[in-house]
């Protein structure tokens, strides 16, 4: 077409996806309680995993497929280093034979550490998008993506690939300005990944810079009302040939 092409961002269903009305989730909350609250569901999701249950252990997740487009590859390549750290890591999804098998034997070998479920557990899901620190989405592509949106909701900082529909919606924290809602990959390897999890761990380490981050993902609002708005003007201003 030789016209203009118009994106429109994907939306979350609220109804669905609130931190203030989960029933899933140990303890509700809005931006008002957020660290209290994190931290509550974050050692409730540690124990119901048998993590140590210790806020101060940074704690990444995953929900999603276990397959090379959702950048479980680059997960898994990256786990050498991330073990040798002093962080938790938890795996939610079921997906390619090969990548089940791999997270079985590191969650058995590092049980501290890594906990991995094959299961299609919706209620684990929303405690892993309210209990973690941060949620890796390295994706090889992602058209648009509704996890790192999720994450965001709950105060959950999206680690994601510089690609498709994660650079529209991620804005890379800046040290200084201390805006922005996440980290991107400045390439789609391991080592680019490990890079992005150490700019967010030092992040992580300084109180107040965390606090602001973790408060500039309430201001990332994802409902389907503003996506359907978009298409209602589109339709309305648009020629049909």
């Amino acid at each position: 077409r030789k016209g203009p092409v118009d994106g429109i961002l994907n939306g979350i269903d609220g109804k669905i996806w609130d931190p203030k009305t989960d029933g899933f989730i140990a303890q509700k909350y809005s931006e008002s309680n957020l660290m209290e609250a994190k931290s509550t569901n974050k050692k409730q999701l540690q124990k119901e995993l048998h993590l140590e249950a210790n806020e101060d252990i940074p704690l990444f997740g995953f929900v999603g497929r276990l397959s090379k487009q959702k950048g479980v590859d680059l997960i898994l390549e990256a786990m050498e280093g991330l073990i040798n750290m002093n962080v938790q890591v938890v795996f939610l999804g079921k997906g390619e034979d090969y990548f089940q098998s791999q997270l079985s034997r590191l969650a058995a070998r590092y049980p501290e550490k890594i906990a991995a479920s094959f299961d299609f557990n919706e209620p684990l899901g929303h405690r892993i998008y309210a209990g973690s620190d941060f949620f890796l989405m390295p994706s090889e592509f992602e058209p648009c993506g509704i996890s790192q949106m999720i994450s965001l909701t709950y105060g959950t900082i999206p680690i994601v690939a510089h690609t498709g529909g994660l650079v529209d919606t991620i804005k890379p924290f800046n040290f200084i300005n201390r805006d922005g809602n996440g980290f991107l990959l400045s390439q789609h390897t391991s080592m680019a990944l490990m890079d992005a999890i150490k700019k967010a761990l030092s992040v992580y380490q300084h109180k107040d810079q965390w606090g602001r981050l973790r408060s500039n993902t309430f201001s990332s609002k994802f409902s389907w009302d503003a996506s359907v708005r978009k298409y209602q003007e589109i339709y309305r201003n648009g020629e049909i040939s």
